[in-house]
């Protein structure tokens, strides 16, 4: 009896990974929902004026959502440089700090020789390797 061996190394699964779901509507599909409804309504009842109303409201609605969404975008940006600038000039100057933790109060100073925005806020980077919140500066000296 012959026994057949299966030869599985050139087969593969299929990628059954979906797309992902995006809930991201803009005015130009709006649009062409709009006139697609409107082209294809029945002659003998027609769309009634409120319900026109009510999708053209809508449709005003969601552009001033996105002109404020851009605005706001914007404007963070613009807060974010202007941090950045804000603390800029404490690179090459003497700074005094103090850290509070729950069980002690460090005091130091050094060099500023960077300035950084991390996930705990913006940071100044001294000359000897330590990174402290620029909130906790207490003073600033000429180098």
């Amino acid at each position: 009896m012959t026994t057949i061996q299966p030869k599985t190394s050139d087969y593969t699964l299929p990628d059954q990974s979906m797309p992902k779901a995006t809930n991201q509507y803009d005015q130009s599909m709006f649009l062409k929902l709009l006139l697609a409804q409107l082209a294809n309504q029945d002659p003998m009842s027609p769309m009634e004026d409120r319900e026109f109303i009510s999708q053209m409201a809508q449709f005003s609605s969601l552009e001033q959502m996105q002109t404020i969404s851009k605005q706001l975008d914007s404007a963070l940006v613009d807060r974010q440089m202007a941090s950045i600038s804000e603390f800029s000039n404490m690179i090459g100057q003497t700074v005094a700090y103090t850290n509070e933790t729950e069980t002690e109060t460090i005091k130091g100073s050094g060099r500023v020789l960077s300035i950084s925005k991390t996930e705990a806020g913006y940071v100044a980077d001294l000359e000897d390797g330590t990174s402290i919140n620029v909130y906790n500066i207490t003073s600033i000296k000429q180098a």
